[in-house]
Parts: structure tokens; C-alpha cells; sequence
């Protein structure tokens, strides 16, 4: 299928991931919320192991966008056939991966937590709070490669229905097993993770369920696995590995991030908590602009028009910074319902409204930075887009390393890292973008008739 280029084709595929976004950001957002109501120890423990989890969705993700620029480039070639042969091996693949991450978890979980966190009772909850969160992965991984179809095709809208379920879900989940309502055992940061799992699960589910019961993806032929074959899943694995690895590396590096702050005690660590869950609010209609760029960009190469890729380009990146002035531009006008949403702790929403302008401004600078990197990725110059994410990350981690060990700053000083590390994506992927040296790479993912 031949997409379109223009506005209403950009939003029609970008708003229904911006939902699908909006998932992570409210499980998170939900968590936060509910664990929060147990104590300061508890809320720090869930935000790392919130982000132990994380690590390992983002690297389900590298492989689903690897996934989904292979399927945008075979459906702007006409070649729907080979949909399946991307999606099963993609899918044989990240399953895979989601079973030997879950097993390393498992096996390793007490040393890997008590690696990062000096507080016992801290390190206490988040092994609770990971033991009912990690078995997900496998599900998760699941609904990230039908995400990776859906979006290849610029088929979105269940994305929409599956996001909607899953959020509904975490909440109903949340208030029963984190708080101990409706009949279900109070489990505090261990029934909050139970709650996401849970979501996470039936959501896929229903996300097969809804593919095998519409005809139009029956042609597809999805979930058949007649070929499944090495060579395809090597070139899915060539293409995705610098995605991976980009996301591993800059989770690595937030994760350091949190593990620096709490070195400042719980108390700012579950401030940054508490930031971090209404910074992801802020980020969440720009993935939905991210993921239709890597789609657009891939789809219109496949279709010989690698001249308009710019074009498109600046058409994404304008829709989106506006998108993003849009969002930070409510927010500021009435912030305080969102700060009491996330806690009803008075000292934990002074300190986070403390560096609120900071993720404010780093928004902006996400909004157009994001969509530079996704277009980059787009065109199958993933090692680009990595070692331009290699180098970035090495500046992240040397201003919060001076922050912490030398200058020994505050949380806000510390917070700062996001502005320099999206001005410096955002050129960095500009420069190369518009130098047109990404040409040379567009054709290692076409499709050989041979």
C-alpha cells in the first residue's frame, strides 16, 4: 500500500499511537499514583524497578521498530506477501529474547537490585514490586510486534482499542491488588506490578483475538510460520541491533540517572519519580509523531520517492513541535491537578513543581529532536542513529557524573541533562539528515526478487 505524505495522513496514523504511547505513560503514571499512598520507600522502590523493567520493554521495542520499517519498506514496494515472513520470524525472535530475559531476571534478581540500592527496605520492595512485574515481558513483547504490523501497514486504530483496555485494566488492577479493594489482598508495590502484568496480558490477548477475527488481516497470513528462517530473522536482528542497543544504552543511562539522584536520598529520589511519570505524560503525543515518521519515511523509499523524504520530514516535525507547544501550553495554564494526581504527598509536589520548567523546555526540544532521529532510523541507517546515540549518551553520563561525584549539585542541576541531551540529538540527526549521506544506506533493507 502506497501512503500518502500529507497532514491527515500524518495525524491519521500518528493519533492512534499517541494512544498506544499514552499506555506506558499512565501504567506508569497509575503506579506512581497508587504506590505513593504506601510511603516514600515503596515509591522509590517501584521507580527502580520500573525502570529495570523498562530496560527490558525498550529492547522488545529496538526489535519492533526494526520490525516495523521492514514491513513499511515491503508495503511501499507492493510486496504484502512478505509481511508474514517479517512479522512471524520477528515475532519467533523477540519471544525468544522476552523468555531469556525473564529467566536472567528471575535467577538474578536479589544481587542485581542490591547492585543499586543501599536502602534495605528499599531494595526489599523492589524485588516484590519486579517479581510480579518481569513475567509480562513475554506478553509485552507480544503485543509490541502486532504494534510493529499494525503501524507498518498504517493500520493504527487498534492500537487505540488494545491501549484503551490495557489502561482501564491497570487502574481497575491498581485499586484491587495495590490498596486491597473489592475484596482482593492488600499486596502494596508487589500488587502494583501484578496489576501492569495483568493489563499487559489480557491487552495482547485481545490484540490476536482482534487479528484473526478480521478478514482484512487474513491475507496477511500471520501467525502461520511456515517460513520461518534465519536468514530473515539476520536481517531483522542487523537492522534492529543498533536500535536495541540505542535504547539499551540511553536506558542504561537513565537508569544510571536515578540511581545518582537517589545517592541525594529517597526523599529526592521519589521527587524524580514523581517527575519522571508527568515528564512521560508530556513526551507521550510526540511518540505517536516518532513511530508514524519511522513508518512514512520507510514506506515512501519503498516507493522510489526518496527525493520527498525531506518534505515529509519537516511536514512531522513541524505537526509535531506544535503538537508538543499544544501540550506543555495546557499543562502550564492549571499544572497542580496533575502534580495531586500523581501524590498526595504536599513536600513530594513542592519538590517536583520545583523542576517542572525544565521538562517543560526539554519537551519542546524532544518534539523535534524525536522526529529527526525516527526519520533517520526510517531509512535503515540504523548504525547511524547509534553511534550518533553512543556519542550523545557519553556526554549525558560526563554532566551527571560531574554533577554528582565533583560539583556535588541538587536534583535540579542534575535534571538539566535532559535540555543539553535533546539539543544535541537534534542536531546531531539534523546534520546528517539534511547532508544526504543517509542515501547510501536506504537500499540494505529492500527486497531482493532474487
Amino acid at each position: 500500500m502506497k501512503i500518502k505524505s500529507d497532514y491527515l495522513t500524518i495525524w491519521q496514523i500518528a493519533a492512534p499511537i499517541m494512544l498506544g504511547s499514552l499506555a506506558n505513560a499512565v501504567i506508569n503514571f497509575t503506579d506512581v499514583a497508587f504506590v505513593a499512598r504506601l510511603g516514600e520507600p515503596q515509591l522509590a522502590a517501584s521507580a527502580l524497578g520500573g525502570l529495570f523493567y523498562f530496560i527490558g520493554v525498550m529492547i522488545g521495542f529496538g526489535f519492533g521498530t526494526g520490525i516495523q520499517i521492514l514491513i513499511a519498506r515491503r508495503n511501499g514496494e507492493g510486496q504484502d506477501k512478505e509481511i508474514n515472513k517479517v512479522f512471524d520470524n520477528g515475532l519467533v525472535l523477540t519471544v525468544g529474547i522476552a523468555a531469556l530475559m525473564i529467566i536472567v531476571l528471575y535467577s538474578f534478581l536479589p544481587w542485581m537490585v542490591s547492585m543499586f540500592v543501599n536502602e534495605k527496605d528499599v531494595a526489599l520492595y523492589c524485588c516484590e514490586y519486579l517479581e510480579t512485574r518481569s513475567w509480562s515481558l513475554m506478553f509485552m513483547m507480544v503485543l509490541t510486534a502486532l504494534r510493529s504490523f499494525y503501524t507498518g501497514i498504517a493500520y493504527t486504530r487498534i492500537i487505540s482499542y488494545s491501549t484503551f483496555l490495557m489502561m482501564s485494566l491497570n487502574i481497575v488492577f491498581n485499586y484491587m491488588f495495590t490498596l486491597g479493594n473489592w475484596g482482593a489482598p492488600a499486596l502494596g508495590v508487589a500488587g502494583s506490578g501484578l496489576a501492569s502484568s495483568l493489563a499487559e496480558t489480557i491487552a495482547a490477548v485481545y490484540a490476536i483475538a482482534y487479528t484473526f477475527w478480521h478478514k482484512e488481516f487474513k491475507a496477511f497470513g500471520l501467525f502461520k510460520f511456515k517460513s520461518v528462517s534465519f536468514p530473515q530473522m539476520k536481517q531483522i536482528t542487523m537492522l534492529s541491533l543498533p536500535i536495541v542497543f540505542q535504547h539499551l544504552i540511553s536506558m542504561v543511562a537513565w537508569f544510571i540517572f536515578f540511581v545518582l539522584i537517589g545517592r541525594l536520598g529517597s526523599h529526592e529520589l521519589a521527587i524524580s519519580n514523581v517527575l519522571r511519570s508527568i515528564y512521560m505524560v508530556l513526551m507521550t503525543p510526540i511518540w505517536g509523531f516518532s513511530q508514524a515518521a519511522n513508518t512514512m519515511v520507510s514506506n515512501l523509499i519503498g516507493q522510489n520517492k526518496s527525493d520527498q523524504v525531506m518534505s515529509l520530514v519537516k511536514r512531522i516535525t513541524l505537526f509535531s513541535l506544535i503538537v508538543g507547544v499544544v501540550t506543555v501550553g495546557l499543562i502550564l495554564i492549571y499544572p497542580d491537578w496533575l502534580f495531586h494526581l500523581t501524590t498526595s504527598d504536599s513536600s513530594l509536589i513542592e519538590g517536583a513543581f520545583r523542576d517542572f520548567p525544565i521538562i517543560c523546555i526539554s519537551t519542546l526540544i524532544f518534539s523535534v529532536g524525536m522526529i529527526q532521529l525516527s526519520s533517520l532510523s526510517g531509512t535503515g541507517a540504523t548504525g547511524v542513529a547509534m553511534n550518533l546515540e553512543i556519542v550523545n549518551i557519553s556526554i549525558y553520563l560526563f554532566y551527571i557524573f560531574i554533577c554528582s561525584f565533583v560539583l556535588k549539585s541538587t536534583a535540579s542541576s542534575m535534571w538539566m541533562v535532559e535540555i543539553l541531551y535533546w539539543s544535541l540529538m537534534t542536531v546531531f540527526c539534523f546534520g546528517y539528515l539534511y547532508s544526504g549521506k543517509w542515501k547510501s544506506k536506504m537500499n540494505q533493507i529492500a527486497y531482493s526478487h532474487g
